[in-house]
């Protein structure tokens, strides 16, 4: 192992002791004050966590070459066609499953008002997205990578990391109300198998990163992920039946989710590949 190598191997540790540090910090912090403010102050605090110690690492190595920053809109356009519609598709396949098995029911349904609310939610999930994937994408995914590890597994440490990197989240820093919104799992259900679901996440969005060269891919289906399962779960539009909700939700939780997401993140690995051999 060379000393370049061995600084990458090194900054990687930092970043993740960094993030899980503060994120527990700011968990801690919110608890302990117990007061909206405090939360909301946690929550921020745990959101930018990733990408200021990702900023903080690349000005003390001075390498910005692999952030992903540029577009690189030539000859990825269908890659990014791929980031606004593969989320959509793979949620419209959940809900018709679930509507034909009967564990999920229409409730409320109007197409303008739900494409209506998917546009409105878009913009919110951009900015807080900004944090989330130039940190994951734009940091982690091509530092791990550059360390030589399998790409496969490399994507499933990154998802591995970012998946646990939600738990002070998922515990205290969302509002309680707002958290059983989007799952009619418990928290001792829903931590370890949305978990799962973001590894497998973390193949998709990884692949999309490489296949691209750049985080901006990443950062739309991302986003356009967000907008529509927030609708979808929160929007009075369906209802997922508590008993088979492990399996039909739209949620990272979901299994069918996660079992097609895997899925998907295989397929753009073996375009990847194959494109690499033209």
């Amino acid at each position: 192992m060379n000393t370049q190598d061995k600084g990458t191997i090194r900054n990687l540790i930092i970043f993740v002791l960094a993030i899980n540090i503060i994120g527990w910090l700011a968990y801690f912090f919110a608890k302990g004050a117990g007061t909206p403010e405090a939360q909301d102050l946690g929550m921020l605090l745990w959101l930018v966590s990733p990408l200021l110690v990702s900023i903080l690492l690349r000005l003390f190595t001075k390498d910005w070459k692999d952030i992903g920053i540029k577009p690189n809109l030539k000859r990825n356009g269908k890659w990014y066609a791929l980031s606004v519609l593969i989320y959509p598709v793979i949620v419209a396949i959940v809900l018709l499953i679930g509507l034909l098995f009967g564990g999920i029911s229409v409730t409320d349904f109007s197409a303008s008002l739900f494409v209506q609310a998917i546009a409105v939610s878009l913009a919110a999930h951009f900015i807080k997205n900004i944090f989330e994937e130039f940190a994951w994408r734009g940091y982690l995914t091509p530092k791990v990578n550059s360390t030589g590890i399998n790409t496969i597994a490399g994507h499933l440490l990154v998802g591995f990391i970012w998946g646990t990197w939600h738990i002070p989240y998922w515990l205290g820093l969302i509002d309680s109300a707002m958290f059983d919104s989007f799952t009619t799992q418990s928290l001792a259900v829903y931590v370890p198998t949305a978990v799962l679901g973001i590894i497998a996440a973390g193949i998709i969005f990884g692949e999309i990163r490489l296949i691209t060269g750049s985080t901006w891919p990443a950062l739309i289906m991302h986003t356009v992920n967000n907008a529509v399962i927030t609708v979808v779960l929160t929007g009075g539009f369906f209802q997922v039946k508590r008993q088979t909700g492990f399996l039909f939700t739209s949620g990272m939780e979901g299994i069918l989710s996660i079992v097609l997401i895997t899925l998907a993140g295989l397929w753009l690995y073996r375009q990847r590949i194959q494109r690499a051999d033209v």
